[in-house]
C-alpha cells in the first residue's frame, strides 16, 4: 500500500486520518520537541485502506493499544502551510474515549521516538495550539452528525522556531 500524497501544482494534497481521543476534559495530542504547537495522532490514508482501518491501524502503531470504538465526527478540508509549500488535505475525524490502559502521563508515540503524545485540557486548545485549529469545533458540534468542515490556516510562526503545522506525514 502507498500513502496518499501527490504533489500537485505547486502544492500538496494528502488524504489524512486523526483521531480526536478525549479522557474527561482532556484531549490526547502529539508534539515534537521545540515546535511549540500540538496535533491529533493519526496519519496517511493508503491506497485500498479504508478510513476507519486507518485509524484503527495509526492508532496502534502509536500507542500499542487497540482502538476504543471510533465514530467519525466530521470530514475536513484542510489548507494550510505557507505560500511556498501551501498543503491541501482532505482528513477524516474520528472521536474516541481513551482506553483505560493508555497512560494518563506523557509517552513517546512508538512508532516515532521524537514525538511525544500527552495530555492537554479542552480548555488550552486554542492557547496551547492544537492542529488544525477546527478540534475544538468538531468536538463542540459532537451531536451524532457527521460534519463537513473547511479549514483554512494561515502560515503561523511560533516563539523560538519557524516552523508550521506539521504535514501529512506525521
Amino acid at each position: 500500500m502507498t500513502d496518499i500524497r501527490l504533489s500537485l501544482g505547486g502544492l500538496k494534497f494528502s488524504v489524512r486520518v486523526a483521531i480526536i481521543c478525549v479522557r474527561g476534559n482532556r484531549l490526547l495530542a502529539n508534539t515534537e520537541p521545540g515546535i511549540g504547537f500540538w496535533y491529533l495522532p493519526g496519519g496517511a490514508l493508503a491506497t485500498d485502506e479504508d478510513a476507519r482501518g486507518c485509524a484503527e491501524r495509526e492508532w496502534r502503531e502509536e500507542t500499542g493499544t487497540p482502538s476504543g470504538e471510533l465514530r467519525l465526527l466530521g470530514v475536513v478540508e484542510n489548507f494550510f502551510g505557507p505560500a511556498h509549500a501551501r498543503q491541501h488535505e482532505i482528513g477524516f475525524y474520528f472521536r474516541m474515549d481513551a482506553p483505560a490502559e493508555l497512560p494518563g502521563t506523557p509517552f513517546t508515540v512508538l512508532d516515532n521516538p521524537n514525538v511525544l503524545c500527552g495530555w492537554v485540557p479542552v480548555a488550552e486548545i486554542e492557547t496551547r495550539p492544537v492542529y488544525p485549529l477546527i478540534v475544538r469545533e468538531l468536538l463542540d458540534g459532537d451531536d451524532g452528525t457527521v460534519r463537513h468542515l473547511v479549514n483554512r490556516e494561515e502560515a503561523r510562526a511560533f516563539p523560538g522556531n519557524e516552523k508550521t503545522p506539521p504535514e501529512s506525514e506525521v
